[in-house]
């Protein structure tokens, strides 16, 4: 069993405890399997991908609701603080 250390571009990532050996095997296996992996490390071997080839993540929008001027945000019957 082996461990491997790995970061993403958001700089989120885990270890993951596997069978596998070959350390480039285990650097693909995981940028297939976890979006946006940037660097793998397993004792003294380090892989990282050049921060030019990093993609943007992407940006989420708030949604937009139209309401009148006017309108006051409706009070949740359960809600504790309103």
């Amino acid at each position: 069993m082996k461990s491997y250390l790995f970061t993403t571009e958001t700089d989120r990532g885990g270890v993951m405890l596997c069978d596998i050996d070959d350390f480039d095997e285990a650097v693909e296996y995981l940028c297939e399997r976890f979006d946006g992996v940037v660097r793998v490390e397993a004792g003294d071997q380090t892989w990282q991908l050049p921060a030019d080839q990093w993609s943007a993540p992407p940006q989420e929008s708030a949604p937009v609701i139209d309401q009148p001027e006017n309108a006051q945000p409706e009070a949740a019957e359960n809600d504790l603080f309103g």
